[in-house]
């Protein structure tokens, strides 16, 4: 019997999505918040680069790891992990009076995008019909994508109307829904 595209795995796939999307919309949203942080940390341009440079880094380091955890621990749990991960540097972003916890919380950040992102490539490539393959992939892709490409203008509005620290409380809110989907979806 073949596999078929379920309402619950399309849930699955965008619950992990989330976990990625927010992630790569928070790495690029930050960008526009570097002139903020400089004064409000009193830090060089140099070291609040440090702010996307250590989620890149990190996301680096957890993407080729993901197989050998996927052979390990359970998608779900995976899942769990990853969403687990990305609320502790959100809620340390939220409340960091210091720069260099700022930093830290960014690269928890980076271990849950870092685990979400080839997590839910892992569920199409295992769960989709090879006929639907390519246009699932695309999807996983667009996810990605479309954060790139909305994470300067989200933050710029952000930082703009109410304070840096908006762009993760806003998150928190997302990553909810994320996991919520994802613990009725993930199997």
């Amino acid at each position: 019997m073949e596999k078929k595209v379920t309402f619950k795995l399309l849930v699955a796939i965008l619950s992990a999505g989330m976990l990625s999307f927010l992630g790569i919309l928070d790495e690029t949203a930050t960008t526009v918040t570097f002139p903020t942080l400089i004064k409000e940390f009193k830090i060089t341009t140099a070291q609040v680069q440090w702010v996307n440079t250590l989620v890149l880094l990190v996301i680096a380091i957890i993407v080729p790891l993901s197989s050998q955890i996927r052979l390990r621990i359970s998608t779900k749990r995976i899942f769990f992990a990853g969403i687990l991960f990305f609320v502790l540097g959100l809620i340390i972003d939220i409340f960091t009076p210091r720069f260099d916890l700022l930093l830290l919380g960014r690269a928890f950040q980076g271990i849950g995008t870092g685990i979400g992102l080839p997590l839910m490539y892992n569920i199409i490539l295992t769960k989709v019909p090879k006929s639907k393959l390519g246009f699932m992939m695309g999807i996983g892709t667009m996810i990605t994508a479309a954060a790139v490409a909305l994470g300067p203008v989200f933050g710029g509005i952000v930082t703009n109307f109410l304070n840096w620290r908006w762009i993760f409380i806003i998150s928190v809110f997302l990553i909810i829904i994320s996991f919520l989907t994802g613990c009725y979806s993930i199997e």
